[in-house]
């Protein structure tokens, strides 16, 4: 393609971009969509950075990027025929019918990308078999950038030379995940170009209240990698600065930062009033270098857009604008049941990126008892997963060489190095490159190298991984293993045990396993599954308990309760470390005559509310149990379920015992005055049997 019919390619993107917007901020002025995020202005940096794209590439969007998405969605063949555009691509939808589901997104129809449930851009649309690949936004901004290495990561694993491209307004270049995510992916040579839309305020701060160096291209130099400033109403120079970058990517060379400068030409939103802030003089500016109209002229300057040329495209968007969204204006709205659509992903799980999976061996018990302790089970489940399915990746800080702070991941780096993977310091980075990868197809497995950590990464998990399924029905398998739990003196920021956080959260599962064998069985299952998996691994555990494992494959089921040991009088609920407060307890009862049955939840979400009711239903007393304090902890729950579904056969109150609302003490002696020990649970148990 030459150089003229490039050009007028990019000027018929535009177009269309133009003209889309324009409807859109119309249907907003007469009240027919509720919130419009406008791209005038950006068109001549956004389209070419989505013409670079090629089929099986990744496109990474916020608010302000309707011109890329276009440019990768729409086959130019297709969509402008006549225009010697290249061939048609047999693979792409009609180009009227990808504008119809976008225009129907935009409007909140069933037939958008999201049926509804999302708002404009916060979508996401991955046909491979078609050549798209696109991820859409969260509304922290800034938090997409670690997601987009993590599809960057999943590209380079794949081998090939596929890239990501990402978008960042100047104003989100001030969070956490800016610098995290471009951080490892300069560390890593990630095949990722970071797009900044510089318009100078943000939402509304200019932006010498955001940033004191000369211009954020210059950052680039701080994490080793190009960071190049181009005019952004210039769309040959944006053009050719992609070009390059995307080379180098491809090239495996790694990320490049563009700074692409925007003159602000609408609010943050359509109708916000932000523009206010904008000087008259400096405005005027903005709007007389309008970059769409600014680039027709150029174009007739040089011959390439006559008024005949011009006069058919503009027929041709009109055509296609009017198409699409009048089916998309007279389309159904979502049906009430998509509110309740499933937030999990059904097993089995789906096809690994890395090929085809080694077959499960069938369960053997060795011949000769060998007794294998809880941190040695994770360490086999983690072996026998990664040499089962070449998609299973670890990541974490200190897991390569050092092996891990609890030696966990022993043997794995130096048997892959290319899948058992040290981090840096940055777990929020960390998580979202996990999140961006297994939306490609991978799984990774994060270590947190306390639990506590996981504070630092919590909107990746519980804003972005929780929450794929359900907005976008993709599923994202990834496993967060947590060393929590306290009673080893490990104070205040390593003794924690979080996993009532993330039990509140729709579309994350929550798994405690109390037993060697749970850890082996609910880890591999864990790593199976579609959905992200909250994985807590009791520390006082680790070397505590034992257990003679199957020597072949060993599998258990998320969501199933187990009765650890039968009993009439009352039952004992708890998970992890608090399981075996429950076992020893229930001994010291018994030499009083009282029985008392034990379960072990062993998953909180998916909760097998069924198994617990039923045992009390027998027992007709209940006391919950956990190591997490009182207050919000996840006993709350049990004990309100069990008082709906079985309060007929209930003799007594729900009681529970748990720690106390304080921080961990360091001093261990301090700490036992906190924990849930077992003389707590004998002596709350007598007083329900006394009830």
């Amino acid at each position: 393609m030459n150089r003229s019919v490039e050009a007028l390619r990019r000027y018929a993107f535009m177009k269309l971009a133009r003209d889309l917007d324009s409807r859109f901020e119309s249907l907003l002025l007469t009240g027919r969509i509720s919130k419009w995020y406008s791209e005038v202005g950006n068109e001549a940096t956004t389209v070419p950075a989505g013409l670079a794209l090629e089929p099986g590439d990744v496109l990474c969007s916020l608010h302000r990027d309707l011109g890329a998405i276009l440019a990768v969605y729409l086959d130019p063949a297709r969509a402008f025929p006549g225009y010697g555009f290249g061939e048609p691509d047999g693979r792409r939808q009609d180009p009227i019918e990808l504008l119809y589901r976008l225009a129907c997104q935009l409007l909140g129809r069933a037939d958008g990308f999201s049926q509804g449930i999302e708002r404009s851009f916060h979508y996401a649309f991955l046909a491979p078999e078609q050549g798209i690949r696109h991820i859409g936004m969260i509304s922290h901004l800034g938090a997409m950038i670690p997601v987009a290495a993590g599809a960057a990561f999943g590209l380079k694993q794949a081998g090939g030379d596929r890239v990501a491209i990402n978008f960042i307004g100047d104003g989100g270049t001030s969070t956490g995940d800016f610098h995290e995510g471009l951080n490892m992916a300069a560390v890593w040579k990630l095949p990722l170009v970071l797009v900044i839309e510089n318009n100078r305020y943000a939402f509304s701060t200019p932006v010498h209240l955001q940033y004191a160096a000369d211009s954020l291209a210059s950052r680039g130099a701080g994490y080793g990698i190009p960071g190049v400033q181009v005019d952004g109403n210039d769309p040959e120079a944006v053009a050719q600065v992609m070009a390059e970058a995307v080379a180098r990517a491809r090239a495996g060379e790694g990320p490049t930062l563009v700074e692409a400068m925007l003159g602000r030409m609408r609010g943050h939103s359509e109708g916000d009033d932000s523009l206010k802030v904008v000087p008259e003089d400096e405005l005027a500016v903005y709007r007389a270098a309008d970059p769409v109209p600014a680039y027709a002229r150029r174009l007739e300057g040089a011959g390439i857009l006559d008024a005949a040329v011009r006069e058919r495209l503009d027929a041709r968007i009109a055509e296609m604008v009017e198409q699409a969204l009048s089916a998309a204006l007279d389309s159904p709205a979502p049906e009430p049941a998509t509110a309740r659509r499933p937030v999990f992903a059904e097993a089995p799980a789906v096809a690994s990126a890395a090929g085809a999976t080694k077959p499960a061996e069938p369960t053997e018990v060795a011949a000769e008892p060998v007794l294998t302790t809880y941190v040695d089970a994770v360490h086999r489940a983690l072996r026998e997963e990664m040499e089962r399915d070449e998609a299973v990746v670890l990541m974490g800080q200190d897991i390569g060489v050092f092996e891990g702070a609890f030696r966990v991941t022993r043997g794995l780096h130096e048997r892959w190095p290319e899948r058992v993977l040290d981090t840096p310091i940055a777990e929020s980075g960390t998580l979202g490159i996990a999140a961006g990868a297994a939306l490609l197809g991978y799984r990774p497995v994060i270590e947190m190298q306390f639990g506590d950590f996981i504070t630092c990464g919590f909107n990746q998990l519980v804003n972005v991984a929780a929450k794929v399924f359900y907005r976008w029905q993709l599923p994202c398998p990834l496993v967060v293993r947590l060393p929590t739990g306290g009673g080893v003196g490990a104070g205040p920021f390593h003794s924690q045990n979080p996993e009532a956080w993330f039990a509140h959260v729709a579309g994350l599962k929550v798994v405690c396993p109390a037993t060697a064998e749970d850890a082996l069985g609910l880890l591999k299952a864990a790593i199976r599954d579609p959905n992200p998996v909250v994985f807590c691994e009791h520390k006082y555990l680790y070397r505590r308990i034992k257990a003679e494992l199957p020597t072949g494959e060993h599998l258990a089921t998320l969501g199933e309760a187990r009765v650890m040991r039968p009993g009439s009088d009352l039952t004992l609920v708890a998970y992890g470390a608090s399981t075996w407060t429950c076992l020893e307890a229930a001994e010291l009862l018994e030499k009083d005559g009282v029985s008392a049955e034990v379960v072990d939840l062993r998953t909180l979400v998916p909760f097998d509310e069924e198994t617990v009711v039923a045992s009390v239903r027998r027992t007709h007393r209940a006391l919950v149990v956990h190591e997490a304090p009182l207050t919000g902890g996840f006993g709350g729950e049990v004990a309100a379920r069990i008082s709906d579904a079985a309060f007929p056969w209930l003799d007594a109150p729900v009681r529970r015992v748990a720690y106390a609302d304080r921080p961990s003490p360091f001093v261990k002696s301090l700490e036992q005055e906190l924990l849930p020990t077992v003389s707590r649970v004998v002596a709350d148990a007598r007083q329900l049997l006394d009830f």
